[in-house]
């Protein structure tokens, strides 16, 4: 069951899936989040993308690297 938008993309935009030269199936998820009465505030979410079996799927993760993936 899918939660509501803003649990899915995590209060934020996706803007592109990076792919990770040099690892195979490798992706980074890429998002903004935009702060419209603060824009100094805004941030930019860069989460791994993991595969549970063949389906890409993301959470959240205060921590990770390249090495992660």
């Amino acid at each position: 069951m899918r939660g509501p938008e803003s649990e899915i993309t995590f209060d934020a935009q996706s803007t592109f899936v990076l792919p990770v030269v040099g690892k195979k199936d490798a992706f980074v998820f890429m998002a903004d989040r935009w702060k419209p009465g603060d824009l100094k505030d805004s941030r930019y979410i860069w989460l791994p993308v993991r595969l549970d079996e063949e389906t890409p799927y993301v959470q959240w993760e205060n921590s990770w690297g390249l090495d992660d993936l």
